[in-house]
């Protein structure tokens, strides 16, 4: 039986499998709540939650939501170098969800499922950027709560 290094295999943890839970986390948490007060204040039609069927999978758009933003979580831990030792880097996480996430899921994931940008974009990137930027605030939050530090082991 090969025996892991313990420091080796949390540091794995905490580069993969943490941002993959707290993206997810944070897509049900602050995602699909900021869509939901956005709703309830009358500011948009659709609210958060949504149990549409995402095509092509057919799951609840708000559970695929949770995945792609669990695989978008470990992407932005690495480019931010989230981790217990260096300062949380709030600002850019909230920049890295409302500009990244917003214009992939416009520019990439629309045009996939045949949803093509046309007309007056700003309330749809804006509501993006609002909902997704609480998405990159919240998996920071998740993120920092779930890692420890070296000296916890």
């Amino acid at each position: 039986m090969k025996r892991v290094d313990v420091p080796l295999a949390v540091h794995r943890m905490q580069k993969i499998i943490l941002p993959f839970v707290s993206g997810f986390l944070a897509s049900l948490f602050f995602h699909e709540s900021t869509l939901a007060l956005l709703h309830a204040a009358g500011l948009i039609d659709p609210s958060g939650f949504s149990t549409d069927p995402f095509l092509p999978l057919g799951l609840p758009t708000f559970i695929a939501n949770a995945i792609w933003s669990a695989c978008w979580a470990v992407l932005m831990a690495w480019l931010l170098r989230v981790s217990p030792e260096r300062i949380a880097p709030w600002v850019q996480a909230f920049v890295f969800g409302g500009i990244v996430l917003t214009a992939a899921g416009v520019f990439v994931v629309d045009p996939l499922r045949g949803i093509w940008p046309s007309g007056n974009m700003l309330p749809r990137l804006a509501v993006g950027f609002a909902a997704n930027a609480m998405w990159g605030w919240g998996a920071l939050v998740f993120m920092r709560a779930f890692m420890a530090s070296h000296e916890e082991e």
